[in-house]
Order: C-alpha cells, then sequence, then structure tokens
C-alpha cells in the first residue's frame, strides 16, 4: 500500500511546480484521494476526515475557478469602452466594474467638474467632446474614451479646472463610496484600474 503513498507525494509536488491555480487545486485533489486507499488500509480516521475535508474544500475552489472562467459576453458598447479605455483589467473584472456605473447624457454648456470643487466620482466620456476651463478659459478638449477629473477623484483635493460639455455627452459615473466599497474587496480590480487611469493621465500630459 506504500505505493499510495508515493504517487500521492509525486502529484503533490507536480502541484507545487504548476503555476496555473486550477491545475493547482486538481493535482491535490488526485493527490489526497491517492492518499485515501492508504488509510482506509490503516485504520486512520483522523487522516481520513481531515482528508476528506482539504478535498472538499478543493472541489469547491476548481468549481469557482471554473465559472470564474466561463467565456464572457458583452455587449457592442461594452465591447468598445472594454477595448477603447480598461483593457488592463480582465473581461469579467471589467464587467463588475462596470456594472457599478451610471450612464449620463449631458447637453451643450452642461457642467460636468466645477473647478474648486472636490469630486465625489469618477467620470467617463462614452461619446461627445468636453472643454476643460481654468477661469474660464479653455484651455484643453477631451473627447471619447478619457476620464475627467481624475485627478480630484484620486486626491479628494478641490478640482484645478472646470469641465464643460461642447455639444451633447454621453458618459457613465462611478460614486466614489459604491467604487470603493466594490475595491475594497476587490484588491487587482483596483490596482488594474490605478493602471487604467494613470496610463490616461500620461497620456493626456503628453499630448499637453
Amino acid at each position: 500500500m506504500n505505493y499510495f503513498v508515493h504517487v500521492a507525494n509525486v502529484l503533490f509536488l507536480a502541484s507545487y511546480l504548476v503555476r496555473d491555480i486550477l491545475w493547482l487545486r486538481f493535482l491535490t485533489i488526485v493527490a489526497g484521494t491517492a492518499l485515501l486507499p492508504y488509510y482506509f488500509a490503516n485504520d486512520l480516521h483522523a487522516p481520513i476526515a481531515w482528508n476528506a475535508v482539504f478535498i472538499l474544500i478543493n472541489i469547491f475552489q476548481v468549481k469557482v475557478l471554473l465559472l470564474e472562467r466561463r467565456p464572457v459576453t458583452m455587449t457592442e458598447q461594452q465591447e468598445r469602452i472594454y477595448q477603447t479605455v480598461f483593457r488592463a483589467l480582465r473581461p469579467r473584472e471589467f464587467l463588475k466594474l462596470f456594472q457599478l456605473a451610471t450612464p449620463r447624457r449631458l447637453d451643450d454648456g452642461a457642467e460636468l467638474v466645477a473647478q474648486g470643487e472636490a469630486l465625489d466620482r469618477l467620470l467617463l466620456i462614452e461619446a461627445g467632446t468636453t472643454a476643460v476651463e481654468v477661469d474660464g478659459r479653455a484651455i484643453a478638449r477631451v473627447g471619447a474614451g478619457r476620464f475627467v477629473g481624475e485627478m480630484s477623484y484620486l486626491t479628494g483635493e478641490q478640482a484645478s479646472a472646470s469641465v464643460r460639455a461642447s455639444g451633447a455627452v454621453q458618459l457613465f459615473e462611478w460614486p466614489r463610496d459604491t467604487l470603493e466599497q466594490f475595491l475594497a474587496k476587490q484588491p487587482e480590480i483596483r490596482s488594474a484600474l490605478q493602471l487604467v487611469i494613470g496610463t490616461d493621465l500620461a497620456s493626456k500630459l503628453k499630448t499637453a
């Protein structure tokens, strides 16, 4: 019966060598199962019970991983926004984030960001163009696929410029409280979103 122990240890070793967490858990399940005949033959009740617990936990985690890796279906709008702005996120992560956003439509001249006020939401332009103004003077334009007021959102400080719609504008907004509660539970998405916003900022600075 000792060969069951050897087989199990080889499988455990293989699980430590793979980089994919799904394969690691799968090999761990097989290794744990291979040990059961040895434990039963030697009437080892405690190892049997603990091994069964470990196997069940890993089976549950494999199920979770397989559900997370199912193909993701997006609408045409979601696909466009994902490819334009959020490619640093996995598709399923993007959909979770996108579900928190509220769509808005603003008319020409409507104010998105007020100079001197702290922004309590993250804004992304989906369609249209906005004018960035400092003390009433237009200094730049921001169009589709760009964030506006992100520095104020990130720092919590007052916005250094106003942003107004130049013609009709469609946008998405994420309220700070809702977004922060979500990101607190999703550190990987937080890191990816910070990368997305940082890339957007760097592109704006380069253009300026």
